[in-house]
């Protein structure tokens, strides 16, 4: 994995990155590089990024992938290097969890695309930190740096889940969700047009035994929906572990915990096994630009995961591309649906001849 531009501008300051060095939320495998000067520690978020970091040789030992930052990964950092996520509440929520773990007089770097809305976010970096400024720029990215000199508040994971109640498709559900999380504390249109169009399919009654997938699940709202209406487990995925851990939330807040499995996973890579349908609000993001790679590289897998005759039900933008990549990966598709700007696609795995 290349560098991306964001790193390239630490690597240009990276003789003062010495000592014990924490990644919040890496978004290439640069800590690997300056783990040769340094003691570097990588908290992700992303299954994605994580897998890179252990491809690339990074230390088992110094990696870790989960929601929260736990005492016992260590603290006392020197430097924590935090990239500029594309959620601004995501931001707040790392510089809490991390602030307490740099150690009197450390530093707290932030670095970001432009367009990331970096140049922002220093007024964030003043709440916990003193001396915050600009420290380079570069390649249309910038670098923020602040230093700790007062006692940061200890950070309480719970006081950063949202729960909600919400009305979608015939339901009323508990919800919950965490910064960073799509669709974070409100219902995405998307989502909602996509459930309201799968009340009316046919499938929808008495399939308690089928296995099904919620591709990039969220807080889980399209998860749960699914078993309340089928009484079927599901299996929830989704890159994020915040996304993950939402989810698993969500459940426990409406008593049904046993109800779901999760898995964290890059695409489909940790996917085994075949399901009677797939459904999906996919993202096609990658940090700010339109990346047609996820979801083009999820269709063409999920025949291999789909049941003969198995179903795929998709929501998206409808100025996305889509059709001709579900067409070149499972032959034909149909477009149930189209208004508002999304529309919900139907694919099916075809029967062998």
């Amino acid at each position: 994995m290349n560098l991306n531009s964001t790193s390239q501008l630490l690597v240009r300051n990276e003789e003062d990155l010495v000592g014990k060095v924490l990644f919040a939320n890496p978004e290439d495998t640069y800590p690997l590089d300056l783990s040769k000067n340094a003691d570097v520690s990588a908290w992700c978020q992303s299954k994605t990024f994580y897998d890179a970091l252990l491809r690339v040789g990074f230390a088992d030992e110094k990696l870790f992938l989960s929601e929260q930052w736990t005492a016992e990964n260590g603290s006392d950092f020197d430097h924590i290097v935090i990239y500029q996520p594309k959620a601004k509440e995501l931001l707040d929520y790392l510089l809490a969890a991390v602030l307490p773990l740099l150690k009197d007089g450390g530093q707290i770097w932030l670095v970001g695309d432009n367009k990331s809305g970096v140049k922002s976010s220093m007024k964030r970096l003043e709440d916990g930190l003193d001396e915050v400024g600009k420290r380079d720029g570069a390649k249309h990215c910038l670098l923020y740096t602040g230093y700790k000199r007062r006692p940061a508040k200890p950070f309480v994971f719970e006081d950063w889940i949202v729960t909600w109640q919400q009305d979608v498709a015939g339901q009323t559900l508990t919800l919950c969700s965490l910064p960073g999380v799509f669709g974070h504390g409100k219902l995405d249109k998307g989502t909602d047009i996509l459930l309201n169009q799968l009340s009316q399919h046919r499938f929808m009654s008495d399939v308690a035994s089928a296995r099904i997938l919620d591709f990039g699940c969220g807080d889980g709202i399209i998860a749960l929906w699914l078993h309340n209406k089928t009484g079927a487990r599901i299996t929830a995925l989704d890159d994020s572990v915040l996304a993950l851990k939402a989810t698993e939330l969500t459940f426990a807040a409406n008593q049904v915990s046993d109800a779901v499995t999760v898995i964290a996973s890059n695409g489909l890579g940790e996917v085994k096994g075949r399901f009677n349908y797939v459904v999906t609000n996919p993202p096609f993001h990658s940090g700010v630009n339109t990346d047609y790679s996820i979801a083009e590289s999820f269709f063409m897998a999920v025949k291999q995961h789909l049941t003969l005759n198995g179903e795929l039900f998709v929501v998206a933008n409808d100025f996305l591309r889509y059709p001709p990549i579900l067409d070149a990966a499972l032959g034909s598709h149909t477009r149930l649906y189209r208004d508002k700007g999304f529309a919900i696609y139907h694919g099916r795995q075809p029967k062998k001849k």
